[in-house]
């Protein structure tokens, strides 16, 4: 597999060359309110020990059982123990709550200003599913951060873009954590397995963090594996580790996500021979339900299942750098997880958690669903979540419910059935339709293999259309997003006439048109010319059709 990277040509460079970092802040988040607490100290320590280039600034953010948060200015000191200085004593802190997380990045971006901004992110971690770790696990709060519910994209969203982000924790490199985290940071660094508890090599790393972000990354996945060769002071055994690790790219992830949406779809007919490919592939992470992604995509195409050419190519693409070591043999990794469980149970146990992630909308855990054989298990039923009746038409304001298909929906009412099919994992959907008195409607949902939920029952009460127009809405604060809808009673009328007057009884804007085929008719306001070149203030609207006219008062507040 030719990844694109410049190994050979970094192998050739000295790790003893002159520092000179084109001005970098690196910010460590340790959340070690664990049990892994004597380790982060180690680490800190393996830190001092190492040389830093000109311009990097390095602020650690400590959190310990008992003792608390401390935020550090690491600065080489040779001597045992940790010899920087505190900059700040925070006391006691609950590291798995975003806002800590959020408030660290700010305060370390704003006090070390830099070109480059890395970000590394310590302590334990599983993915996005596995409780109670997720990422940093708070031992005293109980509290962790989460992945699938959003709380870690939502703490680095309100920071600094990120030239590097790296996780110095379990399995956090899957492409479903790296597509949720894609518009973070332009480098994504970490292991789509476990990392053992001596985490990266920070004595090795530190003195590389200078230059070019690609070029530092492409070189943290060899030094991350060697680290734990046999015969190392992370791995005094003669046995080899098992250690993966990866640097990829999130510039061209949307692309893959588009491709691998396809992919999905179309490998749905070839689901019943994906058991026997399932049992071959590696597996990782600590329930043993990720695969690593190239391999997946290599067996497929060994088995003449299907053509993976743009896949292998956008991956290609992404990967800056791999690198990995077993006790056995094992060809074609790229230490990228894709979540494939191989048993009904590990998939019952972990996919409504999976649907809140952005990756599920490919709808792979559909494709998953069906190749572990048929699920008779009918969606939820849908819910209401508003009802409206107007001009002679019922509005249904519907939340779908969570399923691992892209559903679709059947209505029946007093006045017809219709099929609905909302945007693909569309969360809500509007449907109305038309009605001529009162009457009831029930509303299924149906997933791709023909499971129907329990219907949600509802009834209407028809009221007589009433010759009417609004605004909305008004105040108008932007005429992008203004609308005027109206009403006829009259249906032989085959034009309209709407003006627009200001207070001083002055036409300002005359427009002529056709009656629409339906009522209501609706008009965005800024196609009316002149309407965006208005001032602020009070406006008078007249809609006239068949000799009748209608009048309404509108407000400009921009």
């Amino acid at each position: 597999m030719k990844f694109r990277c410049l190994i050979a040509f970094i192998l050739l460079i000295s790790y003893t060359a002159v520092l000179s970092a084109l001005d970098w802040t690196v910010l460590i988040y340790m959340a070690a309110d664990n049990d892994l607490a004597s380790y982060a100290l180690h680490n800190i320590e393996q830190m001092e020990q190492a040389e830093q280039a000109q311009g990097l600034d390095l602020a650690v953010q400590v959190d310990l059982p008992d003792v608390g948060a401390k935020r550090y200015l690491i600065r080489q000191h040779p001597e045992p123990g940790i010899q920087s200085s505190i900059i700040q004593n925070l006391g006691q802190l609950d590291s798995g709550d975003p806002q800590s997380l959020q408030d660290f990045i700010n305060w370390g971006f704003d006090r070390y200003p830099a070109q480059r901004k890395m970000l590394i992110l310590w302590s334990h971690a599983d993915s996005w599913y596995k409780s109670p770790k997720y990422i940093a696990p708070d031992q005293e709060s109980g509290n962790v951060i989460g992945v699938a519910n959003k709380e870690l994209e939502q703490a680095l969203r309100g920071t600094a873009h990120l030239d590097i982000l790296l996780f110095d924790a379990c399995s956090m490199q899957s492409i479903e954590i790296m597509y949720e985290l894609k518009d973070l940071a332009d480098i994504i660094i970490g292991s789509a397995d476990l990392v053992p508890v001596y985490g990266f090599p920070y004595e090795t790393m530190i003195p590389l963090i200078e230059g070019d972000p690609e070029l530092l990354a492409s070189r943290i996945p060899q030094l991350y594996t060697d680290s734990y060769l046999p015969g190392t002071p992370n791995n005094p055994s003669s046995g080899y580790y098992i250690t993966t690790c990866s640097a990829i790219q999130t510039s061209s992830l949307q692309d893959f996500y588009l491709a691998f949406r396809a992919f999905s779809a179309e490998l749905r007919s070839a689901a019943p021979l994906l058991a026997p490919l399932r049992e071959e592939l590696f597996e990782m992470n600590s329930g043993f339900a990720d695969v690593d992604l190239w391999q997946f995509l290599i067996r497929l195409e060994q088995a003449g299942i299907m053509d993976v050419s743009e896949l292998k190519t956008l991956l290609e693409e992404i990967i800056l750098a791999s690198s990995y070591t077993l006790p056995w043999i094992e060809p074609d990794l790229s230490s990228i997880a894709l979540w494939y469980p191989d048993l009904r149970f590990n998939f019952d146990a972990a996919w409504q958690t999976y649907m809140q992630l952005d990756f599920a909308k490919t709808g792979w855990l559909s494709l998953v669903n069906l190749a572990l054989g048929k699920d008779n298990t009918p969606p939820a039923a849908p819910e209401l979540i508003w009802q409206d009746q107007r001009y002679g038409r019922v509005y249904l304001g519907i939340k779908s419910p969570l399923d691992v298909d892209s559903l679709s929906f059947r209505l029946e009412t007093t006045h017809g059935e219709y099929e609905i099919n909302p945007s693909a994992y569309a969360p809500e959907f509007v449907f109305d339709f038309a009605i001529e008195s009162d009457g009831s409607y029930a509303l299924y949902a149906m997933d791709r293999i023909g499971n129907e939920s329990q219907p949600l029952l509802g009834t209407y009460q028809y009221q007589i259309p009433q010759r009417s127009m609004l605004v909305r809405p008004n105040p108008v604060l932007d005429a992008r997003l203004a609308f005027l809808e109206w009403y006829l009673d009259d249906s032989s009328a085959e034009s309209l006439t709407l003006n627009l007057y200001n207070l001083r009884g002055q036409r300002l804007i005359c427009h002529h048109f056709e009656v629409p085929h339906q009522s209501p008719g609706l008009l965005k306001l800024d196609e009316l010319p002149g309407f965006t070149k208005l001032k602020r203030g009070i406006y008078i609207l007249e809609l006239s059709s068949g000799g009748r006219k209608m009048q309404k008062k509108l407000t400009i507040l921009r």
